[in-house]
């Protein structure tokens, strides 16, 4: 009995202690990202869904080279919010370094465009980095998977 008691109080004390960490703070407002990035997008807020992005972002859209900046992340989201496109990104994967300076979230999309005929789903990778206002997304890969 006294081993399991000083086992769940060692747990709860590593626990505890990871989540007043930089990279348990972290994943707080990584989630609070991708909240914010469903948020806009529901709201079909395109300006606010590419205010998310660094501006030297690397943009790995499906079939096309890499591009860097903002016009990518841009072209898609006026796209979809002037169709009033529905797209919610879920977290299935999320990686913080132990310093809290670089993330890895990868998660599914879901996307219907109804004007477009579109449902659809997806994987995302996002990389990103804090920067003065929280996080924000500086790599951007996703991928449509093939119609079932």
């Amino acid at each position: 009995m006294r081993l399991v008691l000083a086992f769940a109080l060692f747990w709860v004390s590593v626990n505890l202690a990871n989540a007043d960490s930089p990279r348990g703070d972290a994943i707080a407002d990584l989630i609070a990202v991708n909240d914010r990035f469903n948020a806009a997008a529901a709201a079909h807020d395109a300006d606010a869904l590419v205010g998310l992005y660094a501006d030297e972002t690397l943009w790995i859209a499906e079939g096309e080279p890499v591009s860097v900046g903002l016009k990518g992340p841009r072209e898609l989201f006026e796209f979809v919010t002037a169709n009033k496109g529905d797209v919610t990104h879920t977290i299935d994967h999320l990686f913080v370094s132990d310093d809290a300076s670089l993330a890895v979230m990868i998660g599914s999309v879901d996307a219907r465009i109804e004007t477009m005929g579109m449902d659809a789903t997806g994987t995302y990778l996002f990389v990103l980095r804090p920067d003065d206002d929280g996080w924000e997304i500086v790599t951007d890969m996703w991928h449509q998977h093939k119609a079932q």
